[in-house]
């Protein structure tokens, strides 16, 4: 209250005392008159002298009267003020005097003055005037106090302005009690009216005033103490208040303002004081206010406060609240307050609230911006708020030093909601700023958590940067839940177990609506990776993950990963980028060690791989780089860029000719058009004493068929042995079960298979092999034994039949027990069908054609005994006993060379061998064989052969001569185990001699000789004329028994008929004889001389690639 309104208030106030006075001298004056006159009289009176008393003020009344007690009433005074606003009103005024005095000494003296039933009407315009300002009163005061009472009286408060406010208090009664000359006792007890009061509330306690003190009239000094009960607290009475207060200087507008939103109601105990010592000066008071009950409502939150209690003190410098405390629920609430009103600068409220509950109120009551921003939190739980309020220099209170304390809440953050669970720790404002420190402890799943940050201008546009760290956090499905779906896909299909270190940062920009950045850091603890595109556990896994995960992409890094399963060693690193709804690239390098290529590893493989696997079965252990590779949401490319195998083995499912020890290099990959190709750079292999080694090349084609490739190719020590004629496909195992190759053999070359995706299609191969032979045996239609050489092999199998081109050099070849050097020539095989020489030997010649020459390279030839032998062979090897044709021929051969070699008693024979055989059979037995064939031998030195000895003893020829005969010649057929000998001649100087007969295989011979000798040749000397005249010089000898030990006798001379005629008619013409005849020889002779064998155009690659 100003002192310009305190001192309107006081004149006012003494206008009324001086109106009461005047109508107590108006009785004074005229007592005597009015004791003896009418009660008129004494109404003309107090009216005129009412008119003068107080300017300003209109006084009115209804009537003046002298009661049975001879007091003056006066009935239904109202004041107003000039302008006609109502100012009091009073029903009824008693006047009470000394009559004593008046009669003893005639003195009119005011004992007393009632005022019954007042209303006073003060009210103040929203300009700020009082109705009652413009009056004025007198100050002439009576010479003796008189004792004021005031009874039922009522006060009736209005301000009007924006908002109206009206006050009243009722049953005044108030005592103005003399003490002295110039001062009163005062004593008053009221009742305030309470707005808040309904009919319902009737057995409410009634807020009553009650005050005492005293008041000096002459210097208006005054020191009043009161007590109002049981009042009704609200925001009515707070507005109505600070209408009272100095705006300009006092803070409290400004504390009521900032809790503008605030709502309060309830009820106390005011204990007060109000004093002023001095005229003029401010009035000094103290005021106490015990709260017991209520509710309160805080501006934006939901809560409604109750079971209020505490004390506020105010004075003209303070106001304190002291442990001010309220409940709703299990939410607390206790202030603390200090303000200095004249200092805008000082003072504090300390605001505590225990147990706020983060629930659907909270977040209702919370700004739109805020709402958003505890969404995204998903806060849940209860938590403490502490803060202190002190002013600012423009006088706003402001919050600092706030904290909230979490009490066991759950958090979920919409970025990353992996939730936390029993945080606690505090959010703490950092001085007054918006600014707050975070440090929270919490539990992610059943692993300890902290947070740590700092969260700048706390609000929508906060920008924030915290620290998570959690230790051993489980790879379980509330950690995939919790990242992006991108990231989540990604992290599944790795299969991750076990646990993981985090350390992670979310910084958040500061602005409205914007995502924050993760920084992550991770360190593997005991985990599991299964991946699922590539299903083999990986254990005790350790290493890095770093990732930064922003509102455009993310970027994860793995780094020093290490693993084992089983035996096997792991190291690697990788990454993955991407963008938002967009994945990129994912990269994973694996360095492997001693992993074992097990059956488990092999289901791990995606199918292509396996197919892979399944083809070659390769096992051991393995030591590698494994690369796997995804771009966007393509498939997953798995590659191994290198590895080397070791203690292992290999099986090819389509040529199961198992490797064992097998060591190899090499190299898988998978190309765009999803091809796979499988590289060994090296291969080597054994299986039992055969040494395998190889480069390998194996393509699978999705599209196509796949290749498996053998280069270079290289086998010691092969044998034909079960495992090998069981891996072999049927037809070639057909093929190698009649060549029958006996030894071990050395192949190099290469090997090429194909097949296609329907393993009911056969699969094909084509080769390019060099065979070596050392001693080694084969059977090609006929035996061959103690075979040493080379054998070039180029050939194609369909699947169904091979084709097979090649030749062969070998040093030595033994045949029928006769051994051949220099060996060499062409083969083919078409199916069944061998080859060997050229198949235009036995085209039959068509009648009147010319026989067509054959070049010698396309022959088979071979060194024996000095000579030189052609071959050419052919047989069908489909069946158990081949059958097989065989032509040769022989040119140049010594005698002697033979004989030394295969005879037992080479003795000294001598001569060149020349002939030709062409032969028929049927597997290995000779009395298969069958054909025919010619022998020459010119010279023929045959002195020593036992059959010659034998024929020149029994025809007492005597020694033969050195070169007894020019040729021999046999023509011969063979059959049944024989030589069918058709024609034996031996052609000498002076004797020739022609035989036929039979030899066995086996060294019996049954020969019949003719001669025709001169007379004085004959034996037996005495029977020369008889056998002379007889035979006509013809002579007959028989040869039986063994070529080793022949027997030879003289036969009578036979019956020449006309075979035998025709048989012997050549020794007639023994001149003509002496000349050597030609061999007749019925198939194509060579024409040209031995030269290089020409190469065979091959096309290994290309034939691999045919289809059938």
């Amino acid at each position: 209250m100003s002192d310009q309104q305190r001192s309107e208030w006081k004149r006012t106030l003494w206008g009324l005392i001086g109106v009461l006075l005047s109508v107590g001298a108006v009785g004074a004056a005229w007592v005597h008159h009015v004791w003896t006159h009418s009660d008129q009289l004494l109404d003309q009176v107090v009216r005129e002298q009412l008119d003068d008393f107080a300017p300003g003020l209109t006084i009115d009344f209804s009537g003046c009267r002298f009661d049975l007690l001879r007091r003056v009433r006066i009935d239904n005074v109202t004041l107003s003020t000039s302008n006609q606003q109502p100012l009091a009103s009073i029903p009824e005024v008693t006047v009470a005097i000394d009559r004593q005095a008046l009669a003893k000494h005639q003195q009119l003296v005011i004992q007393s003055i009632t005022l019954h039933r007042p209303r006073v009407l003060l009210s103040r315009d929203s300009q700020g005037q009082w109705n009652w300002q413009a009056v004025s009163s007198s100050k002439q005061l009576p010479a003796t106090l008189p004792e004021w009472s005031i009874e039922q009286g009522r006060i009736e408060v209005s301000l009007e302005g924006e908002t109206s406010h009206d006050r009243s208090l009722h049953d005044l009664d108030l005592k103005l009690v003399p003490s002295g000359t110039n001062r009163y006792l005062v004593a008053a007890t009221a009742e305030l009216d309470d707005k808040t009061t309904t009919p319902r509330d009737n057995g409410r306690q009634a807020t009553t005033l009650s005050l005492n003190g005293h008041w000096q009239v002459t210097d208006s000094t005054t020191s009043l103490n009161g007590k109002i009960t049981s009042l009704s607290l609200d925001r009515s009475l707070t507005d109505f208040v600070s209408e009272f207060l100095p705006a300009d200087k006092d803070q409290a507008p400004r504390l009521i303002e900032s809790l503008a939103g605030a709502s309060f109601a309830g009820r106390g105990q005011v204990a007060f004081r109000l004093d002023r010592w001095q005229p003029g000066s401010d009035w000094n008071y103290k005021l106490l206010l015990d709260l017991s009950a209520g509710r309160l409502t805080l501006p934006g939150h939901p809560w409604q406060f109750s079971q209020i209690g505490g004390k506020v003190y105010c004075d003209p410098r303070h106001i304190q609240v002291k442990n001010l405390v309220a409940r709703e629920g299990e939410t607390t609430l206790a202030i603390n307050a200090l303000v200095h009103r004249r200092l805008r600068s000082d003072g504090r409220i300390d605001i505590s609230i225990e147990n706020i509950p983060l629930d659907s109120r909270f977040r209702n009551n919370l700004p739109p911006d805020w709402q958003t921003l505890f969404d995204t939190y998903s806060l849940a739980g209860r938590v403490d708020f502490t803060s202190t309020l002190r002013p600012s220099t423009d006088g706003d209170w402001l919050p600092g030093d706030s904290v909230i304390t979490a009490r066991g809440c759950r958090m979920r953050h919409a970025r990353f909601p992996y939730p936390l669970r029993q945080l606690a720790g505090t959010l703490t404002q950092i001085g007054s700023t918006r600014n707050l420190q975070v440090d929270i402890e919490a539990f992610a799943g059943s692993r300890p958590a902290t947070m740590r940050g700092l969260i700048t201008n706390a609000g929508p546009t906060a920008e924030s940067t915290i620290d998570i760290a959690v230790d051993r956090l489980p790879f379980d499905k509330t950690l995939l839940q919790a990242v992006t779906p991108t990231v989540r896909r990604t992290l599944e299909s790795l299969g991750l177990n076990g646990a993981v270190d985090i350390r992670a940062q979310l910084k958040r920009p500061p602005g409205l609506n914007r995502k924050p950045t993760t920084h992550l850091a991770a360190g593997f603890v005991d985990a599991v990776v299964n991946y699922r595109g590539f299903a083999w556990p990986i254990s005790q896994l350790s290493g890095t993950i770093t990732a930064t995960i922003t509102p455009e992409g993310y970027t994860w890094q793995f780094d020093k990963l290490s693993g084992r399963h089983g035996t096997a060693r792991l190291t690697g690193d990788g990454y993955l980028h991407g963008r938002s709804g967009a994945p990129g690239p994912f990269s994973l390098n694996i360095e492997a060690n001693d992993i074992n290529l097990d059956s488990q590893l092999r289901a791990a493989c995606r199918p292509e791989l396996r197919a892979v696997w399944n083809r070659i079965a390769l096992r051991g252990l393995l030591n590698g780089r494994l690369e796997i590779r995804r771009q966007g949401r393509s498939p997953v490319r798995i590659t191994i860029p290198r590895f080397v195998v070791r203690q292992g083995g290999l099986r090819d499912a389509g040529f199961p000719y198992e490797l064992r020890d097998v060591h190899a290099t090499g190299n898988y990959s998978v190309a765009d058009d999803r091809s796979q190709q499988l590289v060994l750079t090296s291969l080597h292999g054994q299986h039992e004493t055969v040494h395998v080694s190889s480069g390998v090349v194996f393509t699978i084609d999705p599209h196509r068929d796949w290749t498996l490739r053998f280069e270079p190719f290289s086998v010691d020590g092969l044998v034909s042995d079960k495992d090998l004629l069981t891996a072999l496909p049927d037809k070639l195992r057909d093929l190698a079960t009649h060549l029958n190759p006996q030894g071990p053999l050395q192949l190099a070359g290469l090997i090429e298979l194909r097949g296609a995706k329907d393993p009911k299609i056969p699969m094909t191969a084509a080769w390019d092999l060099e065979t070596r032979l050392a001693g080694n045996s084969l059977t090609t239609g006929v035996r061959l034994d103690e075979v040493t050489g080379r054998i070039n092999s180029r050939g194609k199998w369909y699947g169904t039949h091979a084709i097979v081109n090649g030749d062969f050099q070998l040093k030595n070849v033994t045949l029928w027990d006769y051994r051949f050097t220099d060996v060499r020539g062409p083969f083919h095989l078409m199916d069944h069908d061998l080859v060997i020489g050229t198949s235009q030997a036995f085209t039959r010649q068509q009648s009147g054609k010319t026989q067509p020459t054959i070049p010698l390279s396309q022959h088979v030839t071979a060194r024996a005994v000095g000579g030189l032998f052609t071959l050419d062979a052919q047989t069908r090897i489909d069946k158990q006993e081949a059958d097989y044709h065989v032509k040769m021929n022989m040119s140049e051969a010594k005698l002697q060379d033979f004989a030394r070699k295969y005879m037992r008693d080479p003795r000294k024979l001598k001569g060149t061998m020349r002939g030709w055989v062409d032969l028929r059979g049927r597997g290995q037995s000779p009395a298969n064989v069958t054909g025919r064939g010619q022998l020459q031998v010119s010279p023929a030195e045959l002195y020593e052969l036992p059959i010659i000895v034998q024929l020149f003893d029994v025809l007492s020829l005597g020694p033969p001569e050195q070169t007894a005969f020019r040729y021999a010649q046999c023509d011969f057929q063979l059959a049944r185990s024989r030589f069918h000998l058709n024609s034996i001649d031996l052609v000498g100087n002076s004797l020739q001699l022609r035989g036929r007969g039979q030899a066995t295989f086996d060294g019996r011979v049954n020969l019949d000789f003719y001669s025709m000798l001169p007379r004085s040749r004959i034996p037996v000397p005495f029977l020369q004329p008889l056998l002379g005249s007889l035979t006509t010089g013809w002579v007959a000898v028989r040869v039986n028994g063994r070529t080793s030990n022949p027997q030879a006798r003289v036969r009578a001379a036979p019956v020449l008929d006309d075979a035998l005629k025709g048989f012997l008619g050549v020794l007639e013409n023994p001149n003509q004889r002496r000349q050597l005849p030609p061999l007749r020889i019925p198939f194509t002779q060579p024409t040209a001389p031995r030269t290089s064998r020409q190469n065979l155009p091959t096309s290994p690659n290309r034939a691999a690639r045919q289809r059938r």
